[in-house]
């Protein structure tokens, strides 16, 4: 009886937790493959430019989560759009922190950072959240940002 709550209780609380599916903005693109598994993302689809790849995950909530991957293998943007919010904090990274600041100050109106280290745009409300967030200095010479979204 003991055992059948604790599973309850465990399995009640990994519900609760938001899916990360997805590589960390600045970091190595290398977890996309685990991500994928462990949170159990329906769809994966991949599209290669010149100079970055898209990768494109859509989580079992419906959003739509795509990492943008420059050629070195390293996340300088990420978009995503959707019934639910990703996880943030593991899509930002070290930049969540900026993130949080600058949402604290938000009032009703989409969340707009703009910095030489940090874009982020972030809107919208419930069953219909929209963003994304990149790195200024990590885009690959040559790609317009505005092809982050």
């Amino acid at each position: 009886m003991l055992i059948t709550r604790i599973a309850c209780a465990m399995l009640g609380a990994s519900c609760a937790l938001p899916f990360a599916a997805h590589a960390t903005l600045g970091q190595n693109a290398s977890t996309v493959d685990a991500d994928q598994s462990r949170q159990h993302a329906l769809a994966r689809v991949e599209t290669t430019q010149r100079a970055y790849s898209v990768q494109q995950l859509t989580l079992p909530s419906g959003t739509v989560v795509r990492e943008y991957v420059g050629a070195n293998g390293v996340v300088f943007g990420v978009a995503w759009d959707g019934p639910t919010l990703p996880d943030l904090k593991s899509m930002l990274g070290a930049s969540f922190d900026a993130y949080v600041a600058a949402n604290a100050s938000r009032r009703g109106a989409p969340l707009a950072i703009s910095s030489d280290e940090l874009v982020v745009f972030s809107g919208g409300h419930l069953r219909a959240f929209t963003g994304y967030a990149y790195l200024p200095r990590a885009v690959p010479a040559g790609v317009d940002v505005s092809v982050i979204q």
